[in-house]
Formats: structure tokens, sequence, C-alpha cells
């Protein structure tokens, strides 16, 4: 694969695409291994995804298709038309889809991380019907800052919403440390 792509640097992503589609390729795909391209059809490729705003995050988190993890990415980060994207250099694209890729994980992860474990009283009490995805987190951003129209929450950028999330995480953490140590204190009475 990555021979096809250092042999025929010239060749479109749509032949690429072509290619892929019909399973012609004699090894496995190492996408993962892709490095991040300088630039794509002679536009700058960002450092980080960190400018995105929420709205931008979620569709990337959307995708669902082989076809659309090379072209979204683009279509959302660099302003691309699928046109451009199916005659740019299939290299770029490809390194492009990858580096988007590893980007959005480094992301999920850090929303996943203003997850805390729940208590077993929490448990109990059914904490786990109290998820309610995206909706449930632009619900939450609108609430905490008094916005009425959550179409507003999808151009905040994504970066304030996971902080936002983070603070919140760790003061409820330490709710729960607080009550605790006056837990405890009380039954030592």
């Amino acid at each position: 694969m990555s021979e096809v792509l250092t042999k025929r640097k010239k060749m479109m992503f749509s032949e690429w695409f072509r290619i892929l589609h019909h399973g012609y390729f004699e090894k496995p795909f190492q996408f993962e291994t892709l490095s991040k391209p300088k630039f794509v059809s002679g536009k700058v490729v960002p450092n980080d995804l960190n400018d995105l705003t929420f709205g931008q995050v979620i569709e990337l988190q959307g995708i669902q298709e082989v076809g659309s993890m090379f072209i979204v990415p683009l279509r959302v980060v660099m302003g691309m038309s699928d046109e451009e994207v199916m005659e740019a250099s299939a290299t770029e694209v490809v390194r492009f889809a990858a580096w988007a890729a590893r980007e959005m994980e480094r992301i999920n992860k850090l929303f996943a991380s203003t997850n805390r474990k729940p208590t077993d009283k929490e448990r109990k009490a059914g904490i786990e019907l109290l998820r309610f995805g995206v909706f449930g987190t632009v619900d939450y951003y609108a609430q905490r800052m008094g916005i009425r129209d959550h179409e507003e929450v999808m151009a905040v950028p994504w970066m304030r919403v996971y902080k936002c999330l983070q603070i919140d995480s760790e003061k409820a953490k330490y709710e729960l440390r607080l009550r605790k140590v006056y837990e405890d204190e009380n039954s030592r009475k």
C-alpha cells in the first residue's frame, strides 16, 4: 500500500480510492503509521485540530463509512470540496486522513477523561440512565453558559467545551472526596 503511495505520488485520490475499493492492494493497509502531510493541494495543514469548533468535532466523530474518513476531514478542517479532494494527491489525502484520525482519537480521549467513575450508590440509583451522548454534552454546555440556542454551542471552540467539562468533573470529584471526609469524621463521633 505505502509502495503504491510512494511510487505514484502524482496519483489522484479518486484513482487511489478506486483501487482501494476494489481490493487491489497486495499488503494490508498500514493507515495508522502514516505521517501528517505539510500540505494538501497546496494548503497548509494545521499542527493539530485544537482550533475546530465543537460542531466540527461532532461531524468528524460521526464518520461511519470508509470513503467519508478520507473526504469529510478535508472538507471540515481544510474547507475542500469533494471534487477538490478527489483531484488531490492520493498520498496527501491518505496521510491527512490518518493524521486526522489520530487527532480525533486524542480529542475523544480528552473528553472521556472528564467522565468520573460512578459510586456504588449512584449505580444503584441508575446513573447509567443519565448518559445522553453528544446532545447531553451540548445541553450541558448551553445550560452552564446560559445559552438558549443549542446551535450556538456548535460554533464554540471544542477546547472550551472540554475545559468546562474538565473543571466540573474535577469539582465533582473533590465534592465526593469532601463528602467522604465528613462521613468518616461523623462515623468516628
